[in-house]
């Protein structure tokens, strides 16, 4: 007598947590440095909007960044809170958020097929490109797979308790029909705090229950009251969100932003949607997202056997959907069979999913288009399905031959999941994270300095140039410096201006990175060879006779002016602690209405011999929040050669109030004279 030890059940939830821990490796994996470093809208969603959250301003819809659902950001806000500027503590949420969707997507995939079909949907979003990338940093449309797959589970959970023609009503089994039409409103209603193509699913079930009108009538009047129920929980729970938007229309300004195809349309021009629409069409087989902040360009979602089993997919969804809607038009009219109505289902879901990668910019993107994920997914698994409906229908036939068919769903699984894994893990842990763009996108090159300056803790005190568009490079530095010491950057962009002091002592630069040109290349002596990622370690060499300092009152010194060759070149220094206006982080773009230029700048005019105004360049080329007693800097004005000048005037002022800042003798600029040409 043989002991059963292990039922069908136990190997399968034993399965299911061994795929959910391929999964969490697969999440958490490298986190610090794939992607390799931070871009502006994580930097963004966390240091400015979750650290809103976790400061107590818990607001439904946040208007920083073009606008901002507030759900995620509270959350994160959390993570935040508990790990700090860690990966984890930034990128934490996200991938919890992803790993959840694999066993989400598996219950999805068996509701409508059978577990087959789960199984290998879950497998394959496991190692998917399109879940690890969007799973591995702080945005919000993680977020949403889950809530949809959430919604739909409790959706067809409560749908399957129907009979077609029976006399069971939805009253049976009252407690738990109802709790799954309620929660299925509920997930509906909290996707519209995440993400803006979350809108869109109530309608997928919208439109399929429009759809049952004519295929499933006496199904769809049994679900009637719980569907009402699902749709009245969900327009319950919408509802404070649209009066909030209602209140300042002006804050989704990413809708505008992006929707350019479908603005064109409006107007007449169907041309670009078309193109649109055939692009993303392709993007499962053909050409992908362009853009290198979530892909590798034009990289389409499917390798060659991916995309075969895909469009097969899809053919067979079509073909049961076909037979469906040919049942209305039969005598007499049979009930529809469950794979036909899920086939209907999925592809409502995956066609809404993909819809706004038609109608927005840019074309294919992978993020626009989150909807459609999981439903992309299942749609592969289908042709396993297929196969093992062949088997079903060959029952009868040899032993060898129905052998030979059981093999079938095993052998295409495994050649999907295979043929995926060595291609999309690859590609996203290995290829996308060296390229040139990608690195500079999330900031590779700063990340590479930090870990420099953690193996070298003498190194304190440096300037680093950068673009300065914004203090997002500055707070990259601040997140990936794991030093136990004390890092003192001074940024400054190398194409005007230059550090000479730090603290009263020659400058020690990083420069060479971004790659601009440089205005005081041939005053620098590099210190040896490359110190990280695309930036080389410089010793400042000024030769300048510095001028007595004219003191400003904020606590900066000129110590120099000259000008030649239409170039008017300023040394500056600070000779106190220096008196800045308070300088809030602030998204990029900011919330309507808000300030987020700079609180200090340097301006410079030419005169003519009356004093009339010839022409004025402004600018502060260095980061004045990062600057410390005793630092001094040059920086150019490109002024351009005018015959009628007779003297360059300067001086400091605030270019949010326009107001000068005067020095400590009262006046509100100085004056270089020049001599005759």
């Amino acid at each position: 007598m043989r002991l059963k030890v292990f039922s069908a059940s136990s190997y399968r939830w034993l399965g299911l947590v061994l795929l959910m821990l391929l999964a969490f490796f697969l999440r958490v994996w490298r986190l610090d440095d794939v992607p390799p470093g931070w871009r502006d809208d994580e930097l963004i969603d966390v240091l400015v909007i979750s650290q809103k959250a976790l400061d107590g301003d818990v607001q439904l819809f946040y208007a920083d960044a073009s606008g901002n659902e507030g759900l995620y950001h509270v959350l994160n806000g959390v993570m935040y809170g508990l790990f700090g500027a860690t990966p984890w503590g930034m990128r934490g949420l996200s991938a919890i958020l992803g790993l959840l969707a694999i066993p989400a997507v598996y219950v999805v995939g068996k509701q409508l097929y059978d577990e087959k079909v789960g199984w290998l949907a879950a497998a394959s979003l496991t190692i998917s490109f399109w879940s690890l990338m969007y799973s591995r940093f702080a945005l919000r449309q993680v977020m949403t797979p889950l809530l949809l797959l959430l919604a739909f589970i409790c959706f067809w959970r409560a749908f399957s308790r129907l009979t077609l023609y029976g006399s069971r009503s939805w009253i049976n089994d009252l407690r738990l029909t109802i709790l799954d039409w309620v929660g299925a409103g509920v997930f509906l209603g909290l996707g519209f705090y995440v993400y803006f193509a979350s809108r869109g699913v109530p309608v997928i079930l919208l439109v399929f229950c429009g759809a049952m009108v004519l295929v499933a009538r006496p199904r769809l009047r049994q679900a009637m009251p719980g569907i009402l129920t699902m749709f009245a929980v969900t327009i319950l729970l919408a509802i404070p969100l649209f009066i909030v938007l209602g209140q300042q229309p002006e804050a989704e300004a990413r809708v505008s932003e992006v929707g350019v195809p479908l603005n064109r349309a409006l107007e007449g021009d169907f041309s670009l949607v078309l193109d649109y629409t055939w692009r993303t069409l392709g993007m499962f087989h053909a050409t992908g997202d362009d853009e290198w902040l979530y892909n590798i360009p034009f990289r389409p979602v499917f390798g060659p056997v991916g995309a075969i089993f895909f469009w097969a997919g899809v053919g067979i969804a079509l073909w049961h959907s076909g037979q469906l809607l040919a049942g209305v038009f039969r005598s007499p009219r049979r009930p529809p069979a469950s794979a036909q109505l899920s086939s209907l289902f999925l592809l409502f879901w995956w066609g809404a999913g993909i819809l706004p990668g038609f109608l927005s910019v840019p074309a294919a993107s992978l993020g626009h288009t989150i909807v459609a994920q999981p439903a992309v997914y299942i749609l592969a698994a289908l042709p396993v399905w297929g196969a093992g409906q062949l088997i079903a229908r060959r029952q009868g036939e040899n032993s060898q031959t129905r052998k030979l068919a059981k093999s079938l769903p095993l052998t295409f699984a495994l050649i999907l999941c295979l043929t995926m894994a060595a291609r999309d893990l690859p590609d996203y842990f290995l290829d996308w994270p060296q390229r040139g763009m990608t690195r500079f996108l999330y900031r590779a090159d700063i990340g590479d300095v930090a870990d420099y300056l953690a193996a070298n803790p003498a190194l304190t005190d440096f300037g680093i140039s950068g673009l300065l568009a914004g203090p997002w490079d500055r707070l990259a530095l601040e997140v990936e410096y794991t030093g136990e010491g004390v890092v003192r950057p001074r940024w400054y962009h190398p194409e005007r201006a230059m550090m000479t002091h730090l603290g009263g002592e020659p400058a020690v630069n990083f420069v060479g990175y971004p790659l601009v040109p440089m205005a005081y290349r041939g005053e620098l002596s590099l210190m040896g060879g490359a110190a990280a990622g695309g930036y080389q370690l410089s010793q400042a060499e000024v030769e300048r006779e510095w001028q007595p300092p004219a003191c400003f009152q904020n606590g900066l010194c000129l110590v120099w002016a000259s000008f030649g060759d239409g170039v008017l070149e300023l040394g500056w220094e600070v000779a106190r602690s220096l008196d800045l206006p308070p300088i809030p982080l602030i998204s990029n773009p900011p919330p309507p209405g808000v300030y987020a230029g700079p609180r200090l700048y340097v301006f410079a005019h030419l005169l003519d011999e009356a004093g009339r105004f010839l022409t004025g360049e402004d600018g502060l080329w260095v980061d004045p929040v990062t600057l410390h007693l005793g630092d001094r800097w040059l920086q150019q004005h490109w002024l351009g050669e005018r015959e009628e000048s007779a003297a360059a005037t300067f001086g400091l002022y605030d270019p949010m109030t326009g107001q000068r800042i005067l020095t400590d003798t009262g006046q509100d600029h100085l004056r270089l004279d020049l001599p005759e040409s």
